[in-house]
């Protein structure tokens, strides 16, 4: 019996520790950059495997007292035990109800992991516009830069930036500028594949990843959604707000890092922007 009850107890721990594990290394916890963003808002994994430590022991304790009480009413009070069933009936009472509580165990297990993978999407969304953030776009940059590395397939990097945008949050009001950002972004990443990348980098400024994509490819692509913003005629209540885009681009060359390949395309923004907007330039 004793063994039986210290078997269910060692599963129900190590079912809570292995989905905090697997949480740790197939989830979203991968990065350490994603870890120190996460704080104090997420549950770690650490967490998971103390709730289930203390689930495990407090799950040990009850049971051995309920043994404990079996014990006793066998051997002291036999005449009065109102409970006629035999040894081995109340052993697979005892077990049912051990695997009952491990389960409840993996469903507290599984609302966790549900929580952090909730909480991860969260950190990583830009919540005014709906696309990914500062924070993704650099875990995604560093992802695409080390398959880069390995692989050697072209991969393509822009900077997007919305003219006058200064101009336009004066003249039309805050509420129409954070329309604008909103609309640019969902009509920016409609025209995306599945494997680019959009994010919002800061401010009206977005970063765009496109793997596969050598730098003439790019810049095609990249003309093709400043002529469509330009001529997309955005509206604000009565008010038809026009708006273009800058961009710089740069691709992925032997030698390169993050630093550099981002340095080149925000010069070539830079250069568009000084050269009169509404236009694409590569460095």
């Amino acid at each position: 019996m004793r063994f039986i009850e210290m078997s269910a107890q060692a599963f129900a721990l190590v079912s809570v520790w292995r989905g905090a594990s697997a949480m740790v290394a197939n989830g979203a916890m991968t990065e350490p950059l994603f870890l120190h963003a996460l704080e104090p808002f997420a549950i770690p994994a650490t967490v998971l495997a103390v709730i289930g430590s203390v689930a495990a022991i407090q799950l040990r304790l009850h049971n051995r007292r309920k043994l404990q009480k079996i014990v006793h009413n066998e051997h002291h009070e036999p005449a009065r035990s109102n409970d006629k069933s035999s040894p081995a009936e109340r052993n697979e009472r005892l077990i049912t109800e051990l695997q009952n509580q491990v389960a409840e165990l993996n469903k507290e297990k599984e609302r966790l992991i549900r929580l952090l993978q909730e909480k991860s999407v969260r950190l990583r969304e830009d919540p005014l516009t709906g696309i990914p953030n500062r924070l993704a776009y650099e875990e995604q940059f560093q992802q695409e830069f080390q398959r880069w590395k390995r692989f050697g397939n072209p991969l393509s990097f822009l900077i997007w930036d919305i003219d006058h945008f200064k101009k336009i949050n004066d003249h039309y009001g805050h509420a129409a500028g954070d329309e604008v950002l909103r609309m640019v972004a969902q009509q920016i990443n409609s025209r995306l594949r599945s494997t680019d990348f959009l994010a919002r980098y800061g401010g009206e400024e977005f970063a765009m990843l496109l793997p596969g994509a050598d730098i003439e490819s790019a810049q095609q692509l990249a003309d093709q959604i400043r002529l469509h913003i330009g001529e997309c005629g955005f509206r604000y209540s009565d008010a038809h707000i026009p708006v273009t885009l800058s961009c710089g681009l740069s691709s992925f060359t032997p030698g390169d890092s993050l630093e550099s390949v981002f340095q080149r395309a925000d010069r070539a923004l830079y250069q568009a922007k000084s050269m009169g907007r509404n236009r694409c330039r590569i460095n």
